[in-house]
C-alpha cells in the first residue's frame, strides 16, 4: 500500500481525490448559490437571488447564440416577417431524448464496414438506445442545449392553471400571489394582439361557434408572454430568460458582481453527503477547454430541463455511491406528458369576403380599429386580393381548461418543427389549431436512467416507459372531436395538415418525474411518492433545489411553464430566507 503523502493524510476517497487535484491545479470557483440551467426557471431563480444581494454563477451546457443572455430566436424582424423561416430554427435547437435502434438494412456498398448480423452491436450515436422499446417511448420528446433552453422558441403561452389542474401544495391565496408575481417576471399580457383584425375575426367566429351549441364556455385572448416595445410597434418582443434576468442578460451594461454565466459549461454531478444531509460540491466541465472545475456554493439549484435534470441528479447519486432506489425511489418515477391534436385550416372565403364588406362589425367600440386598419390596407395596397394588413399581428384565441371540456386550446398562427406551409398560401389565411389534454399520475409512467448507458454529454441515457390509460385515451379522442367540430367554422384543411394526433412528447411539457409532495408522515414516507418540497428542496437535502415543470405533481393540460415558475420563486425565496437576506 501507497505512503500517505503527508503525516495524517490517510488514503482518500475518490471524491477527495478528485477535488484535491482540482484545488491543487487552481480549478475551483465559490459562490453564494450555483444555478445549473439558463431556462426561465433558472433566470427566476437567478434575478429573485441577485436582486437580494445574493452571488449568483449560472451554468449552461449550450451556447449562447444571441446577444443578450438567452434571447428569444423569434425576436428577429426577419421572422416576424416570416413566421415560416422558424420551423427550421425550432428544429435545430432540439435534440431527441431516446431514439430505439433502427436495425433495418441500410444496403452499403459490400466493402463498406457492417455490425455483424449474429452479434448485437447496434450504433447508438445521436440519441440512438439500444434499450428503448418503441412501443413505450415519447417518440417526439426532445431537449434544448442553448443558453435560454426552451425559452429561445417557445410560444410564450402562460395560462394560470385551473385549479382542477394544480396541486393543493400552495393553498389559493398562495397561488394567487405566485401567479401575479410571475406574470410580472414573464410579462405576461393578453392584450397585445386584441387591435389585429385576423384575431378579431377568429376570436368571434369561435366565440359564436361555442355559443350557438350551447356550450358554457369561455373564448379570450391568449396569456402570452410578450409586449410591444412600443406604442404602434409591427413588432413583438417574445419573452425569455432575458426578459427575465432584465438588466442582467444585456451585456453592454455594467456588469453585475453579483452574476456571472458561464455557457458550455457542464453539470456533470453533484456530491451528496446523506450524513450531513448536504451537497458540498460540484464537478462541472468547461467543454470548450475540456476541463474539470469544482465549484462550492451555499446552494445549488438544478433546472436545466425536466429530463435533463432528473438525469444530472440521477448521475449525483450514482457517483456518490446512493442507491437511488433506496433514497430517492420516486425519482424518474410518475411521468405525465399532455396529449395533443393538431390541424390546421384556410380561413373561409365567407368570413374573409365578409371582413372587406363589413370590416366594422369586427369593432367592439366606437375606436373603428378594424375598419381603418382594412380600409387603409384596402386603399394602399388595392392589388392585394386579401383585406388583411401586412403587418397585422397573427391571431392568438384559446378557450381555457374546463371541468366539462378538460384540455387546453391553442387558435393562432405560430411556427413549430411540424406544420409547414405551402409556399404558394398566403400565411394570412392560416389558423394553426392545437389542443392540449392531461395524463393520469402513474408510477409505471417513468424515465430510467442506467448507471451504464450514457448519451452523447456522458450523461445518464433517458429510457421512457410510458402508455396511455384507457380513460386518457378516451378524453383525448373527445378532444379530437371538438378540435374539428371549432376548425370547422373557420375553414378547410391545409392539404397535409388535417386533424390528426401528434406523436408521444411533442407537446414538450414531461411532468412529475421529481415531483413535489407533502410530508404529513415520516421522510422516507414522502420520499415514496415524491423528491422534493413544494420548493423544489431534494427530501433529505438542506441545500439542493430542483426546478422545472419535473416538480409539478399533477396531470395537466395547460402549458406548466408558469406554474413551475411559482415552485421555483417559492424555492428562491425559501434560499433568501435561509441565506438572512430581506
Amino acid at each position: 500500500m501507497p505512503s500517505p503523502s503527508l503525516p495524517g493524510d490517510g488514503v482518500l476517497s475518490p471524491w477527495e481525490q478528485r477535488t484535491k487535484i482540482l484545488k491543487d491545479q487552481g480549478r475551483t470557483k465559490k459562490t453564494d448559490v450555483l444555478i445549473v440551467g439558463s431556462g426561465p426557471i433558472g433566470a427566476v431563480y437567478a434575478r429573485t437571488l441577485v436582486d437580494n444581494h445574493v452571488q449568483v454563477l449560472m451554468i449552461d451546457m449550450g451556447e449562447q447564440s444571441s446577444k443578450r443572455i438567452g434571447d428569444h430566436h423569434k425576436n428577429s424582424v426577419a421572422v416576424q416577417k416570416d413566421i415560416s423561416l422558424f420551423t427550421n430554427v425550432i428544429r435545430g435547437g432540439l435534440s431527441p431524448l431516446s431514439v430505439p435502434v433502427d436495425d433495418s438494412d441500410i444496403h452499403l456498398d459490400p466493402v463498406s464496414w457492417q455490425s455483424d448480423p449474429n452479434a448485437n452491436t447496434p450504433f447508438v450515436l445521436n440519441g440512438q438506445n439500444p434499450d428503448q422499446k418503441r412501443r413505450f417511448n415519447l417518440a417526439a420528446s426532445a431537449a434544448t442545449r442553448t443558453v435560454g433552453g426552451m425559452s429561445s422558441h417557445w410560444t410564450c403561452c402562460t395560462p394560470r392553471q385551473h385549479p382542477l389542474e394544480r396541486s393543493d401544495l400552495f393553498d389559493d391565496k398562495e397561488w394567487e400571489e405566485l401567479y401575479k408575481a410571475t406574470e410580472a417576471l414573464f410579462d405576461t399580457d393578453q392584450t397585445v394582439f386584441d387591435d389585429s383584425v385576423r384575431h378579431r375575426l377568429v376570436k368571434k367566429v369561435v366565440t359564436d361557434e361555442i355559443h350557438n351549441t350551447g356550450q358554457k364556455r369561455t373564448v379570450e385572448s391568449m396569456p402570452l408572454a410578450c409586449k410591444q416595445p412600443y406604442e404602434q410597434s409591427p413588432y413583438i418582443e417574445w419573452s425569455c430568460t432575458a426578459t427575465i434576468l432584465g438588466d442582467l442578460a444585456d451585456p453592454s451594461l455594467q456588469s453585475n458582481e453579483n452574476f456571472e454565466m458561464k455557457s458550455q459549461w457542464q453539470c456533470d454531478m453533484l456530491h451528496i453527503d446523506l450524513s450531513t444531509g448536504t451537497v458540498d460540491g460540484a464537478i462541472v466541465i468547461d467543454l470548450i477547454q475540456d476541463q474539470e472545475w469544482l465549484i462550492t456554493a451555499d446552494k445549488y439549484v438544478v433546472c436545466a430541463g425536466t429530463v435533463l435534470t432528473a438525469g444530472i441528479m440521477a448521475q449525483s447519486l450514482f457517483k456518490s455511491d446512493i442507491p437511488m432506489e433506496t433514497h430517492y425511489p420516486a425519482l424518474g418515477k410518475y411521468l405525465t406528458e399532455q396529449t395533443m391534436t393538431f390541424c390546421q385550416v384556410v380561413l373561409k372565403q365567407e368570413l374573409v369576403d365578409n371582413v372587406r364588406k363589413n370590416p366594422g362589425e369586427l369593432d367592439t367600440d366606437d375606436s373603428n380599429v378594424i375598419r381603418n386598419a382594412v380600409d387603409h390596407h384596402i386603399s394602399k395596397h388595392p392589388d392585394d386580393p386579401l383585406p388583411f394588413p401586412f403587418s397585422d399581428f397573427d391571431p392568438q384565441v384559446y378557450v381555457p381548461f374546463s371541468k366539462e371540456f378538460p384540455w387546453h386550446t391553442q387558435i393562432h398562427r405560430d411556427a413549430f418543427g411540424y406544420g409547414e406551409i405551402p409556399a404558394n398560401l398566403d400565411q394570412r389565411l392560416v389558423v394553426d389549431l392545437r389542443w392540449f389534454s392531461y395524463t393520469s399520475e402513474n408510477r409505471e409512467n417513468m424515465v430510467a436512467f442506467d448507471t451504464k448507458r450514457r448519451d452523447g454529454f456522458g450523461m445518464p441515457q433517458p429510457t421512457f416507459h410510458f402508455t396511455l390509460p384507457k380513460e386518457d385515451g378516451e378524453r383525448a379522442h373527445r378532444m379530437m372531436q371538438d378540435m374539428v367540430k371549432v376548425s370547422s367554422s373557420l375553414g378547410g384543411f391545409v392539404p397535409g395538415a388535417e386533424p390528426r394526433y401528434q406523436p408521444p412528447g411533442l407537446a414538450l411539457h414531461i411532468c412529475g418525474i421529481y415531483r413535489a409532495g407533502k410530508q404529513e408522515g415520516t421522510l422516507e414516507e414522502a420520499k415514496k411518492t415524491s423528491v422534493v418540497d413544494r420548493c423544489g428542496r431534494v427530501w433529505g437535502l438542506k441545500n439542493l433545489n430542483l426546478g422545472g415543470c419535473g416538480v409539478i405533481p399533477k396531470g395537466n393540460a395547460s402549458n406548466p411553464t408558469l406554474t413551475a415558475a411559482c415552485h421555483a420563486l417559492a424555492g428562491a425565496n425559501q434560499i433568501l430566507e435561509e441565506l438572512g437576506k430581506p
